[in-house]
């Protein structure tokens, strides 16, 4: 039985096949050896992010991803004939079986057997620290009002010690939330270009920041005030939890190692940061982004303008220029981001061999020639999917966009953030400022993929993102969880 069904048929009841690794019957492997924690009161008394909750969490995670595409769509209530499934309303969606309680936090509702569930993971283990620290200081300058004259050393003493990372999803929100900072913080505290830090010497507005060095980001923090700071368009540079003493096996890093700067014991301490980021539906976000950046005249169709993309991403380089925008069409784009840019895709050639042969079968995902083919095999995607899963385990905030500026983001943002304005004063972006909602430049799309696409299409789009649809319904219970839970 696998980790999840196993979770399901308890439900209430605090067994020890909650915490199993694989199945009961010795399918476990090599892992199969590992003790897990038995019942709440066990798993309450493991520090922050042990590495038996985190290699726990890795193994629910990977029992779905190992589960065909096909069956997935079953297990998340993807049918048809469930008419809620179409629903933008996540209230009414039913989530098939249901593997991450969402039926009950989409209402509010925290399930009563939270503590048993083998997905929750705690919180990286300084968040509550760096999240007062970042209000204190967005409290200062509410108090103070004096944003607009903090200039130079005065304004560096006070932002070094904390910065804002907003990992930015393409077409996932990032204008919006960049937006926000500038409502919350004041237009100087924050990067002009869309909260992309402009590097030291460079007539670029985007500096590339993903790409840049500890070293590098301490030295910019210490010659601007800026409390955020955003990349786009690099996959996630996971040596920045160092700076705030992370890693991705949940056990602290000395703040001397983070950076050369802070080997030589330097006489200003590194900044820390907040780790935050907003993620959306994979195939919505896929089509919205495809609505926003196809050509004006004469645009390909959804499927070509998907291959041409894919096909330039193998000239892709982390800090350069050249086919940046390519990585907006990948299939599992939020497995590549967040495993620092490790996962691959396929390229046309390899498809012409592999498509609809024994690796499409043996995974469950339906045939469809107007897609790319996406790379199915576990060789490839096994170790990225699980260093994405631990990246986002030490993020502070992971926000689902389509709550993002209602009640439940709302709340979320005045906790961790300080922040508690919605209305976006910006005068860059477009559409509905006073409820926060705003693009770069057009007009505020409907890009639901379900409506979007024919079924079949839909369905094929769905599979090719299984990864990242376990990844964002996964985030967005831990959002919920966290938000309706006390002891989460």
């Amino acid at each position: 039985m696998l980790i999840w069904s196993s979770w399901i048929a308890t439900q209430d009841v605090v067994t020890e096949d909650d915490w199993s690794w694989r199945d009961q019957d010795g399918g476990g492997g090599d892992d199969h050896h590992h003790h897990h924690p038995t019942s709440f009161e066990e798993y309450k008394k493991l520090p922050y992010q042990s590495n038996q909750q985190i290699d726990s969490i890795v193994a629910y995670l990977m029992d779905l991803a190992k589960t065909p595409p096909s069956d997935l769509w079953d297990i998340f209530g993807m049918d048809n004939d469930n008419i809620n499934n179409k629903s933008s309303d996540n209230n009414m969606k039913n989530y098939g079986k249901d593997v991450f309680s969402l039926q009950q936090l989409e209402q509010g509702k925290c399930p009563t057997n939270i503590g048993t569930v083998g997905w929750l993971p705690p919180k990286p283990w300084n968040s509550d620290e760096i999240s007062t620290l970042y209000q204190s200081k967005v409290a200062e300058l509410k108090s103070s009002n004096k944003n607009k004259k903090m200039r130079g050393p005065v304004a560096n003493q006070q932002s070094t010690e904390v910065i804002l990372w907003y990992e930015h999803m393409s077409k996932a929100g990032g204008t919006t939330f960049c937006g926000l900072a500038k409502t919350n913080l004041g237009r100087d505290l924050v990067p002009k270009y869309y909260c992309m830090p402009k590097r030291q010497g460079s007539k670029d507005y985007d500096g590339r920041v993903g790409s840049w060095t500890n070293d590098e980001l301490i030295s910019y923090a210490n010659r601007e005030a800026h409390y955020i700071v955003a990349n786009e368009w690099d996959p996630f540079n996971i040596d920045k939890l160092a700076l705030s003493g992370r890693s991705l096996d949940g056990q602290k890093v000395p703040s001397s190692e983070s950076s050369i700067a802070g080997r030589q014991q330097q006489t200003r301490s590194p900044p820390r940061l907040l780790f935050v980021t907003t993620l959306r539906d994979p195939a919505d976000r896929l089509l919205s982004t495809y609505l926003f950046f196809r050509h004006k005249e004469n645009p390909p169709e959804f499927g070509q303008w998907l291959k041409s993309n894919q096909n330039r991403i193998r000239n892709f380089q982390i800090g350069m220029k050249g086919a940046f925008r390519s990585n907006v069409a990948r299939y599992n784009a939020i497995v590549w981001r967040y495993s620092g840019g490790k996962l691959r895709h396929r390229l046309p050639e390899e498809a012409v061999v592999v498509v609809a042969s024994e690796e499409q079968k043996k995974h469950g995902i339906n045939q469809n020639n107007r897609f790319p083919v996406p790379m199915m095999d576990e060789n490839y995607w096994k170790d990225p999917f699980e260093t994405a899963i631990r990246a986002l385990m030490q993020l502070d905030v992971i926000l689902p966009m389509d709550v993002m500026t209602k009640e439940e983001g709302q709340e979320t943002m005045r906790r961790i953030l300080g922040w508690d304005e919605v209305a976006i004063k910006d005068g860059r972006g477009k559409g509905d400022k006073d409820n926060g909602h705003i693009v770069t430049t057009g007009k505020i799309r409907n890009s639901n993929a379900r409506e979007y696409l024919s079924e079949e299409d839909y369905r094929f789009m769905w599979e090719a993102n299984w990864l990242d649809n376990i990844l964002v319904l996964w985030c967005r219970a831990v959002f919920l969880a966290r938000l309706h839970c006390k002891d989460a």
